[in-house]
């Protein structure tokens, strides 16, 4: 089938745009659970929109009676299945003082949409919405597969919401996740969520941070030397503030598999209380295991294969007298250390500093070789619509929906990770990269579905 990309463009990415724009303003990060709303009222709402729309466009649609999941469905149900498997959960929003703009009040400024979710994974989820109902208008119809966008409402924390939709209707036959980077990524590390607890006694309290998979970017701290304790930081390039009577730091917010593009103000306050004399456990272990070193490397050092090296991030932290928590994410390689040694090694070093370990969640691997039919017709379109001929398929830390359901792959949708705005304020995607994901899912869903 040839795709009419004037068509496209001047009919359905204004459309897709002002949709995405309306998706946006939705809060759709997890909050308390009500009733028919169990992951808060945000992402019962958000659902509620998508599957309205779905209906709008004339698609067949299922929502969950328990508002968990929902999907809608072009082609016969005699066929095999294949996903596009999307999420329209958000991270919170931090430190609302650091957005330029209102979080939940989409812009387009300087060729950029700007908002929570614009990128992360609204706008691509969008983009592959008009790209199947630019196909459905013009009759495309594949030979084999039932086509299904799915909608996840628990991505970015338990992911309960896909496994409750795996649950009720099992795995598919192929697909892809719109939720990682161009051209395609072929295999993704395992991922673990790890609270540290110890019931030390401390004059000091420290509390911040908002998700694991999120840099640590707003601290407030309130003990001894205070003020010594902000000279140093600001000393060192590392801003704070008064709030309320405690001591604010301010890091800068970024995604968990990739910590180093982010700012993490714990580990800079405790390096702050070493260098004024602060001495506890605690310290000792955030400052010799944590504080710059993105990769556990004391204990797991050289840790790397072709998917490639161990990271870790601490993304939320309460300390207080007689009770302690650090929450931190690890992206371990997918051929490196064994599931089964790698708690053990974290919880008996941490002993050292009277810590303990708590597994909270843990996500499979994922590893589809390059070689393989999906990975070499995503690589196809990709060329194509984009003229790369040098970029080649990806290994990643970022863990996405392709770990849900065997033979996945995450195939987009951000084209340059180092100007990626995922999890950080100020979230935005460039209009051009939209317009581009529009024209590359459009035509890849025709190319993989034959």
């Amino acid at each position: 089938m040839k795709i009419n990309m004037q068509q496209l463009m001047e009919n359905y990415f204004p459309l897709a745009l002002e949709k995405t724009k309306e998706l946006i303003k939705i809060k759709s990060f997890k909050t308390e659970a009500k009733p028919k709303a169990p992951y808060g009222e945000g992402t019962k709402e958000v659902l509620d929109y998508m599957i309205k729309l779905g209906n709008e466009l004339g698609f067949k649609t299922y929502q969950d009676p328990e508002n968990r999941y929902g999907f809608l469905d072009y082609g016969d149900d005699d066929k095999e299945l294949f996903v596009i498997l999307c999420h329209l959960d958000v991270v919170p929003t931090g430190n609302i003082e650091e957005w330029t703009t209102p979080p939940f009040e989409p812009l387009v400024k300087d060729g950029k949409l700007f908002g929570r979710g614009s990128f992360d994974d609204k706008g691509p989820t969008m983009m592959n919405l008009y790209g199947l109902k630019y196909l459905k208008d013009n009759n495309f119809q594949s030979d084999k597969y039932k086509i299904r966008m799915i909608f996840g409402l628990t991505e970015e924390t338990t992911w309960e919401s896909i496994r409750a939709y795996i649950a009720d209707f099992g795995v598919a036959t192929a697909g892809y996740v719109p939720d990682g980077e161009f051209p395609v990524v072929y295999a993704e590390k395992w991922i673990v969520d790890l609270d540290m607890h110890g019931t030390h006694p401390t004059d000091f309290e420290i509390k911040g941070g908002e998700a694991y998979n999120v840099v640590a970017d707003y601290i407030s701290y309130k003990g001894p030397k205070e003020a010594e304790i902000e000279a140093d930081l600001n000393k060192n390039g590392i801003k704070t503030e008064r709030k309320n009577g405690l001591l604010m730091v301010k890091g800068k917010s970024g995604h968990g598999s990739l910590p180093w593009l982010g700012v993490n103000a714990a580990t800079h306050l405790f390096q702050a209380m070493k260098n004024v004399g602060i001495k506890h456990k605690i310290v000792d272990f955030m400052c010799e295991h944590i504080h710059n070193n993105h990769n556990f490397s004391q204990v797991f050092p050289n840790i790397e294969d072709e998917t490639g090296v161990l990271t870790q991030n601490l993304g939320i932290i309460e300390i207080e007298n007689g009770k302690q928590r650090l929450a931190f994410n690890y992206r371990v390689p997918v051929f490196t250390e064994p599931k089964e040694k790698f708690i053990p090694k974290i919880t008996e070093e941490i002993k050292k500093y009277g810590l303990t370990s708590e597994v909270m969640a843990v996500e499979d691997s994922v590893y589809v070789p390059k070689e393989s039919e999906m990975v070499q017709k995503i690589m196809k379109v990709y060329q194509e619509v984009t003229g790369d001929l040098k970029s080649q398929p990806l290994a990643i830390g970022g863990g996405t929906y392709a770990k849900a359901m065997p033979g996945l792959v995450a195939f987009g949708a951000e084209f340059d990770i180092n100007r990626s705005t995922m999890h950080a304020y100020n979230e935005n995607v460039p209009i051009e990269d939209l317009e581009k994901m529009l024209e590359i899912y459009t035509k890849a869903i025709v190319l993989l579905t034959k």
